[in-house]
């Protein structure tokens, strides 16, 4: 009996040390990778990136409808700035969370495979989206972001916030041409492995960054020189949607595929784009009831309203071109570049005085003529006469604001730093003038309190909608 134990034992511990010895491969899931190819990173980047600036109730409600492209007959607390608490969080949060800390391990696994054009990609989208959260909040964090080992991150400034994003582009366009690795076309979602135009994305984002933050004449001049920006609308980078939901563009999905037609054409772009004669508004806005294009002016508390005209019928809808799901979500186009040139050459940050900046806003506004389909760029640029500088900054301006149209959170932000086209605030909003910044997400008030209230404390009227940022 005992030598009946022994053997058993010795049989059993045979098993166990067998067992044992292949036991993590046995129950490793061959489908679960606990590490993936950096490329696969790219594509959820870009596509989250801009479904949360294309979103209707972020970039419409507090972009579109706060730069007075868009209006609204219903549901219009947002467009009176009374904006949702829980849509300015998700904003926050979806690109630290999904955007950057995405961006930032790609960085780290493509450094890993020896991949410098992708670390460079890795750093065009997070110095994108960096400036994307500065410009509409303020001071973020930034120089201790997307550190597992600090829970509560200091604040940047927006100066410090714009510097280090000029240094990401820098570095990336070092990386790019040591040109080693690939990006892999399927998952590049805007190029398609094109290194080349990478190059060209960087160097036009910083030619936007450096004159948001009034950069040197030197730098912009360098950059103009080297001839490495964007060179047609071929160069533009655009995020194409599909026709269907959930992979359209995200204002169709909200105005069509959800039924709130609520958003309408707004009737400071009716009025200036008819005093300018200016044909895009055939495509911006489509037909009211009657046939005919009216807008709505940027507020009132009780709609719809019969007796004001402001109802579903009276208002023209937005053009059908920006109801379609397959409508490119744009990071940045080669009109908004050309009309940036046409800015810093009229006040002399790069060379050609008024000349170069009438020559600079013609192929701009060409550009987006063609990106909207319309013709007679040349016969309608022709109209608008730069006569002096002042002039000149004026018309250039509200250029801009026109070709940007669609892109809500970037129409505000090039309106807050230009103040053109004049534009009145909302009627019966909760607050006199138009916002100029999104309140701090709530979360951070309770999870990182003591960075948020030195932030807070930096600037000129605390965590209001009406605190300027520094390039205002």
């Amino acid at each position: 009996m005992k030598n009946t134990k022994i053997i058993f034992l010795l049989f059993l511990s045979l098993v166990i040390a067998s067992c044992d010895s292949d036991f993590g491969e046995v129950n490793t899931d061959p489908d679960n990778a606990t590490e993936v190819p950096a490329h696969l990173l790219l594509g959820n980047i870009i596509r989250i990136n801009q479904n949360v600036i294309y979103n209707a109730q972020g970039g419409g409600d507090m972009g579109e409808c706060w730069a007075q492209h868009w209006s609204k007959v219903q549901y219009n607390d947002e467009a009176r700035y009374v904006p949702r608490r829980g849509v300015i969080d998700g904003i926050w949060n979806n690109l630290y969370a999904d955007v950057l800390s995405d961006a930032k391990s790609m960085y780290e696994l493509a450094e890993t495979e020896g991949n410098t054009n992708l670390q460079a990609v890795s750093l065009i989208m997070q110095a994108n989206t960096f400036q994307i959260l500065t410009d509409l909040y303020g001071p973020i964090p930034f120089a201790e972001a997307l550190n597992p080992s600090i829970e509560q991150p200091a604040y940047s400034t927006s100066e410090e916030v714009y510097a280090g994003v000029i240094a990401m582009l820098d570095q990336a366009d070092a990386l790019l041409a040591s040109g080693t690795g690939e990006i892999t076309a399927t998952s590049d979602l805007l190029y398609a492995g094109d290194v080349s135009k990478w190059v060209k994305l960087g160097n036009s984002l910083k030619f936007k960054a450096l004159m948001r933050s009034n950069g040197s004449a030197a730098q912009l001049q360098a950059l103009v020189t080297e001839g490495a920006m964007f060179a047609s609308n071929a160069d533009s980078a655009e995020f194409v949607y599909t026709a269907l939901a959930p992979d359209a563009n995200p204002i169709y999905e909200t105005i069509v595929d959800g039924n709130r037609a609520e958003y309408k054409i707004n009737s400071a772009v009716v009025d200036i784009l008819t005093g300018l004669n200016d044909p895009r508004l055939d495509v911006y806005a489509g037909l009211n009831a009657d046939g005919n294009i009216v807008g709505k002016p940027s507020g009132y508390s009780n709609l719809p309203n019969e007796a004001l005209g402001y109802t579903y019928g009276n208002i023209s809808p937005l053009g059908d071109k920006y109801l379609d799901p397959t409508l490119p979500g744009v990071i940045m186009s080669y009109a908004q570049l050309k009309l940036l040139m046409a800015e810093a050459a009229n006040e002399g940050k790069i060379a050609g005085g008024i000349t170069a900046a009438k020559t600079y806003m013609d192929e701009g506004i060409a550009a987006n003529f063609d990106f909207n389909g319309v013709a007679g760029a040349a016969g309608y640029a022709a109209t608008i006469n730069l006569l002096n500088q002042a002039n000149a900054r004026e018309k250039i301006a509200t250029q801009v604001w026109i070709a940007l149209f669609g892109q809500g959170f970037e129409t505000w932000t090039e309106w807050r730093r230009t103040g053109f086209p004049a534009l009145t605030p909302a009627i019966e909003g909760a607050i006199s003038t138009i916002p100029t910044r999104l309140y701090y997400p709530t979360t951070e008030v309770s999870l990182n309190q003591e960075s948020y209230n030195a932030a807070k404390a930096t600037l000129n009227n605390g965590d209001e909608l009406t605190s300027t940022l520094f390039w205002q």
